[in-house]
């Protein structure tokens, strides 16, 4: 199988979660190197990410309203993304066990979409913020919605802290007085967004549904994907991997039937019996 099969494969059985970090993780190694391309032509006044951090102008939002959701996926440093990630993917895999990906993916770019509203109503509605110039960059608000999302759900679920078991409930309220408290101390916008973020996890679950950015996608595919959903009608009601499936039948249109492994091709014949 060649690397452009494997990284297609390997994509197209990735869970939600992992997609996530992973876009994460490219959003952050990019740039890096862009910024190092820039430099060695001395072009270091170049800025990229601009276009992507959302900013508490209002101005700012009119030409760029699609930095609500990119300033989700950019981080300052390492540490900022690493922390973010570990928590991403430890709260998400909850979540994804109790919801499912769907959820996930709602409640995570609801929390980044709302966390950035809340953010720039509040640099433009406080006093204190009046003529400071403003940027955020973080998934934090994402997450924040995820962690409320779950508490919401189970306010009794425990988790382990090293030797010790902790309520969920325990761990949302310390990190909602965290961000409330240090406001005032650095990084105000951003720890505006996460009381966003928790906010929208938790009136997710309550009442509202937040915007369903997964049928959202889906409908602006719809005509792209024409093919692959006649082919998941095709094998409707197996217990075969739909995923899988597809990724088959778009090798065999690429390369033909014999570029298949031989696993592949049992598996194709063993889904074809299936559906007769």
């Amino acid at each position: 199988m060649e690397l452009k099969d494997k990284l297609k494969y390997s994509l197209s059985v990735m869970g939600q979660l992992q997609k996530l970090i992973v876009i994460n993780i490219l959003f952050f190694i990019i740039p890096l190197l862009l910024n190092t391309f820039l430099w060695l032509f001395e072009l270091k006044d170049i800025s990229i990410l601009g276009y992507f951090v959302v900013e508490a102008d209002l101005m700012s939002l009119i030409f760029k309203p699609w930095s609500l959701i990119t300033y989700g996926f950019l981080h300052g440093s390492f540490s900022h993304l690493f922390w973010n990630m570990i928590m991403l993917f430890y709260f998400g895999n909850i979540l994804v066990n109790y919801f499912g990906d769907k959820r996930l993916l709602n409640v995570f770019f609801n929390g980044i979409l709302f966390g950035g509203i809340i953010y720039i109503i509040s640099y433009n509605l406080f006093p204190v913020f009046t003529g400071v110039s403003s940027k955020m960059i973080g998934s934090s608000a994402g997450v924040m919605a995820i962690i409320f999302y779950i508490k919401s759900y189970n306010t009794n679920h425990t988790i382990r802290f090293f030797f010790v078991n902790i309520k969920l409930l325990y761990i949302a309220v310390f990190l909602l007085l965290m961000d409330i408290i240090q406001i005032p101390v650095e990084n105000s916008g951003g720890h505006i967004a996460h009381l966003g973020g928790a906010l929208i996890g938790f009136l997710m679950f309550r009442s509202f549904k937040g915007i369903d950015f997964v049928d959202i996608y889906t409908n602006l595919t719809t005509k792209k994907n024409n093919k692959k959903i006649k082919r998941n009608k095709t094998f409707s009601g197996s217990n075969f991997d739909q995923t899988k499936i597809d990724f088959i039948l778009d090798k065999i249109s690429e390369s033909g039937y014999e570029s298949l492994t031989k696993d592949e091709k049992n598996y194709l014949f063993k889904a074809s019996n299936k559906k007769k």
